[in-house]
C-alpha cells in the first residue's frame, strides 16, 4: 500500500528532522538516515505516479534494489546479499565504508546509476562525461558505496604511462576494487592505445569469468567484482591538455552525459538533512 508507506516515511522524516542533539557523530548518522529517507520518499512518489502494481513494472525495475537470497546448495553461507537494477544482478561485498557523507539523489544520479550498472552487467566500464562540478566522480563513488566496494580514485596526467596503469590494474583485479580514473583524456594519445589493450583483457576475463589473466608479463588472479570507470572533461571547450579517446577505447566504456545538476533540489534535501522543516521554501530563496 504505497500511500500508507509514504505517510509512514513522512512521519519518520518529521521525527528525524525534529531530533535535537549536540553529539557530532549522532548528527552525521541522522543526516545519512534523512538523505536515505528522502530518496525512499521520492521513489515511493515515482511508483505512485506510475501506478506501479507489480514487481515487473519498469518504475520498480529501474530502481537499485537490495535482496537477501538463498545460497546455492553446498555453500557454507546460508544466504547472500545482492543488488539488482533492471536485469543486472551484483554481489554485495561488505567493504567497510565508515559513516561517509552521502550523495543527494537527483534524476541525474538515477540516470548515471542505470547506465553504469547495465554497462557492468554486459562486461564494460562506465564513462560519465561532462563539465567540471557535475558529480561525475562522486556518482561513481556513491554507487561503489551502495555496492559495498572499495573505490579508488586516480587523477590522470601526462606523466602516467601504460606500465604505471598496468600496475594499478593488477591491484584492482586482484582485490576486486573499483578504479575511477579522473580526467582520463589527459593521458598521452600514444599511451591510450596500449592502455586500451590492458582494459580489454581485464573486461574479457570478467565477462568470461576467467580465474586469471596475464598483465605486464605476470599471471594475475581475477576478482570478478573489479570495475574500471573513466571520467572525462570535454576535449577543447576551454579545457586544455585533453585529447580525444581512440575508437577502440571508446567502445570499452558506456558513456553517460552528466549535465548541470538541479541545485534547488540538492539545497532542499541538504536543508532537510540539517533539520529545516520548511526546506522547499528556503531552497528557492537560497538558490535564487
Amino acid at each position: 500500500d504505497l500511500p500508507a508507506l509514504r505517510q509512514s516515511l513522512q512521519q519518520r522524516l518529521q521525527t528525524y528532522t525534529s531530533y535535537d542533539t549536540q553529539d557530532a557523530l549522532l548528527q552525521l548518522k541522522l543526516k545519512s538516515l534523512i538523505l536515505d529517507l528522502i530518496h525512499n520518499l521520492d521513489v515511493t512518489e515515482q511508483l505512485t505516479k506510475a501506478n506501479c502494481s507489480s514487481v515487473s513494472d519498469w518504475a520498480w525495475n529501474r530502481q537499485l534494489r537490495y535482496y537477501l537470497v538463498s545460497a546455492k546448495a553446498g555453500s557454507s553461507v546460508p544466504r547472500r546479499a545482492c543488488l539488482r537494477m533492471v536485469e543486472a544482478e551484483f554481489e554485495y561485498t561488505y567493504e567497510y565504508q565508515g559513516n561517509a557523507a552521502r550523495l543527494v539523489h537527483t534524476p541525474l544520479t538515477d540516470k548515471c546509476y542505470l547506465t553504469l550498472t547495465q554497462a557492468m552487467a554486459m562486461g564494460y566500464g562506465g564513462n560519465p562525461y561532462g563539465p567540471a562540478g557535475t558529480g561525475k566522480t562522486e556518482s561513481v563513488k556513491a554507487l561503489g558505496q551502495a555496492f559495498g566496494r572499495q573505490v579508488l580514485v586516480f587523477n590522470c596526467d601526462e606523466g602516467i604511462d601504460f606500465k604505471s596503469m598496468g600496475r594499478i590494474f593488477i591491484g584492482l583485479v586482484k582485490c576486486g576494487a573499483w578504479g575511477c580514473f579522473d580526467e582520463f583524456n589527459r593521458l598521452l594519445e600514444e599511451q591510450l592505445s596500449a592502455i586500451s589493450q590492458q582494459i580489454q583483457i581485464i573486461q574479457a576475463a570478467i565477462k568470461e569469468r576467467a580465474s586469471s589473466i596475464e598483465l605486464l608479463g605476470r599471471r594475475v588472479d581475477v576478482d570478478r567484482n573489479a570495475g574500471i570507470f573513466v571520467t572525462l572533461n570535454p576535449a577543447g571547450k576551454g579545457y586544455g591538455g585533453r585529447s580525444k579517446l581512440p575508437d577502440n577505447l571508446k567502445q570499452l566504456f558506456r558513456p553517460v552525459a552528466m549535465a548541470v545538476p538541479d541545485n534547488q533540489l540538492i539545497a532542499e534535501v541538504l536543508l532537510y538533512a540539517e533539520g529545516f522543516q520548511h526546506a522547499k521554501l528556503l531552497a528557492q530563496k537560497v538558490v535564487a
